[in-house]
């Protein structure tokens, strides 16, 4: 098997726009007749997405974008299956609710347990999984099943196919009447754009990454993007450069973590998503941060803060090209520190689908 780095910088350049393009790469054969007609008559108008990881981050992109575009589809994200905590009962217990449980690789136990909990307003549920153990009980439940039918898919990184994930729910959301648009031409133009808008952002990359080298990474930016772009790019500075991310709203660091940059000890990287579309309080107040943080102080000698423009038209165009910056900075970034993976994160989770050794052994008996 390629190292992680080698398959992250060959999905960057060969799979990511053009994951745009494959919506068709899923399966509605397990989808049940009552929830087809559920469908059909226009029963739900609302999403609870409920799932780990990256086969959650895709419901936050869906999220915003309905969002920005006013669609009347309310969209809920719940990264936990102890819903009480997480959700009002107003939305948990209408019948208009959809709950989709999200796990590519079906073994992830919260995923299931969300399905267990789930189980008394089953007609409400679908499953969303490549198979695994979540697709089982679905399947013994007599529950709603789309299956990912991805051709290519990374095993141990998913959070790789986050472009066509989106592609495929936008595709699907189409098939079940929820939108109007199979967003399948949108897309396409958007992966062509994707290439040329990057060409000058190159810069921008590698001041990032020298600018983050050895720090600890802090990216802000207002509520549209805290869910829907930053968790990602916190994931995959997280996951593929091993480095150091947290993320906030900018309003609530000014409030309170900006405090911590006091001490010139520590090295520490601010990076600001700054979208043309902010309001003006936001935008001069952003302004001020980054004269405060790169003023000759003896304070800020560690600190670097920098401004990644979201200046293009769109909420899809601006998401995916400021995601393509961090996958890019992710890369150099991993490169520097050219850490060896331990699979924390599968050790963590329990779920050893993801783990480095159980795809070795599957590979090497096929």
């Amino acid at each position: 098997m390629k190292s992680r780095l080698e398959r992250y910088a060959h999905f960057i350049d060969k799979e990511y726009r053009a994951g745009l393009t494959k919506a068709d790469e899923y399966s509605l054969e397990g989808l049940t007749e009552d929830m087809r007609s559920r469908f059909e008559h226009g029963q739900f108008k609302r999403i609870v997405f409920t799932g780990m990881g990256c086969s959650a981050i895709v419901s936050d992109i869906v999220r915003g974008y309905f969002a920005e575009i006013g669609s009347p589809i309310e969209v809920h994200v719940l990264n936990d299956y102890d819903f009480r905590f997480v959700a009002p009962r107003s939305v948990l217990e209408d019948e208009t609710t959809l709950f989709i449980i999200s796990s590519y690789s079906g073994h992830s136990q919260e995923p299931i347990r969300a399905f267990e909990g789930l189980r008394d307003v089953q007609h409400r549920v679908l499953l969303l999984t490549s198979g695994g153990k979540l697709a089982e009980l679905g399947r013994q439940a007599g529950a709603s099943i789309v299956y990912w039918r991805l051709r290519e898919p990374d095993r141990e990184y998913p959070l790789f196919h986050v472009s066509q994930y989106f592609a495929i729910l936008m595709d699907m959301f189409h098939q079940f009447g929820l939108i109007d648009n199979d967003h399948r031409g949108e897309l396409a133009e958007l992966a062509d754009r994707l290439e040329e808008d990057f060409g000058p952002k190159q810069r921008v990359v590698d001041h990032l990454v020298a600018a983050s080298t050895d720090a600890n990474i802090v990216l802000i930016g207002a509520p549209k993007w805290h869910e829907s772009l930053l968790k990602l790019c916190k994931m995959h500075i997280n996951e593929m450069a091993m480095a150091p991310a947290t993320r906030n709203y900018f309003h609530e660091f000014c409030h309170s973590e900006v405090a911590t940059l006091s001490d010139p000890e520590r090295r520490h990287s601010i990076i600001w998503f700054a979208d043309n579309d902010d309001d003006e309080y936001t935008l001069v107040k952003g302004e001020n941060l980054v004269r405060l943080l790169s003023s000759r102080s003896p304070e800020n000698r560690n600190v670097a803060i920098n401004r990644v423009d979201l200046d293009q038209p769109g909420f899809l165009r601006k998401y995916f090209n400021a995601l393509n910056i961090v996958q890019h900075v992710s890369l150099g970034l991993g490169r520097y520190y050219d850490t060896k993976s331990r699979d924390l994160i599968s050790e963590a989770a329990g779920n050893q689908w993801y783990h480095s050794t159980t795809i070795e052994t599957e590979e090497q008996a096929t």
